[in-house]
């Protein structure tokens, strides 16, 4: 849409922490959850945002969406004091672009709208 920029996140496929699927908050609305070999996008106004996950403590990454840009933010496992966490952070598009064919999409309804608006 006229205004808009697209915000991918995705996840390796790998059996480490994949017990650990927090919720990924962008702006402090649920979006999706981090899941293992998972991938899915949201379209947003231009402006500046943060995403974020929580476990034992929250790891976020802040960026500015600019009118039909893609960015790419890739959560991935960590080990945490009691628990593990999930890592946000800003990826490059060659490298999301490489990896996100062999995922799968798990975009889904999320309080009767689509992740994607």
């Amino acid at each position: 849409k006229a205004g808009e920029g697209r915000i991918y996140f995705f996840r390796s496929s790998s059996m480490v922490g994949a017990a650990i699927q927090p919720d990924i908050r962008l702006n402090g609305d649920v979006v999706g959850a981090s899941k293992p070999g998972g991938f899915f996008f949201v379209d947003r106004p231009a402006g500046n945002y943060t995403a974020a996950t929580s476990t034992e403590t929250e790891k976020s990454a802040s960026f500015v969406l600019t009118t039909g840009e893609t960015k790419y933010l890739r959560t991935s496992p960590s080990l945490g004091l009691l628990v593990g966490r999930i890592v946000v952070e800003l990826e490059t598009p060659e490298k999301a672009k490489a990896e996100l064919p062999s995922l799968s999409y798990i975009g889904e309804p999320l309080n009767g709208k689509q992740a994607s608006k």
